[in-house]
């Protein structure tokens, strides 16, 4: 790999490159054109295009090849460089001995490798230097080396799998008015024990974490001050921030005054082991039930509801539901005031109360899985679900789900931390596995898929 780059130039139908380093002896040397080279008239791409040459009486003929994917999802990376090197340290400071880069597809091939011991890694450059160098790049890496000689001249089952390193040190991203008298802060890593100190004065402040806690958001009514001042401590980290309330003044009668409410209904179908909860982006009173018409089979009755939050972000409706139930119920406009005094949008909601009937059910049955515990993630359109399972277990049953085609995968747990978890080049650490199945499971009515999983990486 040259230190110094080649000029290139193009005149007429040839592509010249003056190479500006002395080459080794006995030496083969690949140039690859990748996508580069087209044809002046239509575009067409010259996919493939190579040129090899020697210093010495022979080419070398060694080859690896294999795929590259991301750690988490396992899809193909397209846009990765994978990197062969003498020293896997050499990965962070130093020009690499061969490159390939993936196609569509995620493979990679290296051609014409001299005999010898390589160390292999791959990034996603986000500064095209070949180096891992940038907090942020997707990285792979194998620990051990691979060996290419005269009785092994070739390796074709090569797998690399994507991540991107936890950082280190937590850090503020930025802070922004996200909506009427909303202010939202995000940070780099998730919270440990945060403390708020507010700086500002207003009628009343409220503030919620996400559930990863890495995104803070405050609303702030009738506010004294112009701008919301607060500082937070989590551990070793601390910062004071600050955002003008009036920075943007975009108050509008429409999308600012009024706001839309959600439910827990999809598709029409509330499982009968639910609860019905509406919610809104920010916190509101409890519902005014004589602006709400709540109607179930052929009987009208006065609903009564249940903050199921702290903030009251989510309200849940206290009524028994019964599988085969026909149900809606219209909030009229100002059944709910928000934390603002706003007023919601008119809506109504109907639904089937689904008992195991109407659901439907995946039965999994697990084989040459790993000695950890498991994390399995479920997810369609209509709803998710998230279960461990225990080193010990061999199968698992997912009930009462809404029909619909459900993507699936499965964490190998090893730190048992009830997520997944990243890896981490200079611990020589990779990425917990995460299986996924080529296709989604589709869950129909009253029915039990049952499914097969050979829980090895292909």
């Amino acid at each position: 790999f040259p230190i110094n780059k080649p000029d290139i130039s193009v005149q007429g139908h040839k592509v010249k490159i003056t190479l500006n380093d002395s080459l080794a002896s006995n030496t083969t040397y690949h140039i690859f054109f990748g996508d580069a080279v087209q044809d002046i008239t239509e575009g067409n791409k010259a996919s493939g295009l190579n040129y090899v040459f020697s210093t010495g009486n022979y080419l070398d003929s060694c080859s690896a090849e294999g795929f590259i994917g991301d750690a988490f999802t396992n899809i193909a990376s397209e846009k990765a460089w994978v990197l062969l090197y003498q020293k896997i340290s050499d990965f962070t400071d130093t020009i690499p001995l061969y490159i390939a880069h993936s196609n569509n597809n995620g493979s990679f091939k290296f051609r014409n490798v001299a005999p010898g011991h390589y160390y292999i890694c791959a990034i996603e450059d986000n500064n095209s230097n070949f180096r891992f160098d940038l907090p942020d790049e997707k990285i792979a890496f194998r620990a051990e080396p691979i060996v290419l000689s005269a009785e092994n001249p070739s390796i074709d089952s090569l797998k690399l799998y994507l991540f991107v390193e936890k950082a280190k040190e937590q850090k503020h991203l930025k802070t922004e008015i996200s909506g009427y008298q909303t202010v939202r802060s995000s940070f780099r890593l998730s919270m440990n024990n945060p403390e708020i100190t507010l700086l500002s004065s207003a009628e009343k402040i409220l503030y919620s974490w996400n559930k990863t806690i890495d995104t803070l958001t405050f609303w702030v009514k009738s506010p004294i001050d112009d701008t919301l001042k607060y500082i937070i401590r989590d551990g070793i980290f601390a910062d004071t921030l600050s955002q003008n309330l009036k920075a943007k003044a975009r108050i509008k009668t429409v999308t600012d005054t009024t706001f839309k409410l959600r439910s827990s209904v999809h598709g029409g179908i509330l499982p009968v082991t639910e609860a019905f909860e509406i919610s809104a982006i920010m916190p509101f009173e409890a519902p005014d039930t004589s602006n709400i018409i709540f109607c179930k089979n052929t009987d009208t009755i006065v609903s009564a509801w249940q903050k199921a939050d702290s903030l009251g972000c989510y309200w849940k409706i206290l009524a028994e539901f019964e599988p085969g139930d026909d149900c809606s119920i219209t909030f009229k406009k100002g059944a709910v005031h928000n934390f603002f005094g706003f007023n919601n949008d008119s809506i109504t909601i109907k639904f089937k109360v689904a008992g195991p009937e109407d659901l439907g059910s995946m039965h999994f049955t697990f084989t040459n899985r790993p000695n950890s515990k498991l994390i399995l993630i479920a997810e369609s359109k209509a709803m998710s679900r998230k279960i461990e399972i225990g080193i010990d277990s061999t199968e698992i049953v997912l009930e009462n789900l809404i029909p619909g085609d459900y993507s699936v995968k499965i964490i190998s747990d090893i730190d048992e931390d009830k997520d997944w978890t990243t890896g981490n080049f200079s611990e020589l650490r990779q990425p917990e596995v995460v299986f996924t199945l080529a296709r989604p499971i589709q869950v129909k009515k009253g029915w039990e898929s049952k499914i097969g999983w050979s829980l090895k990486r292909e």
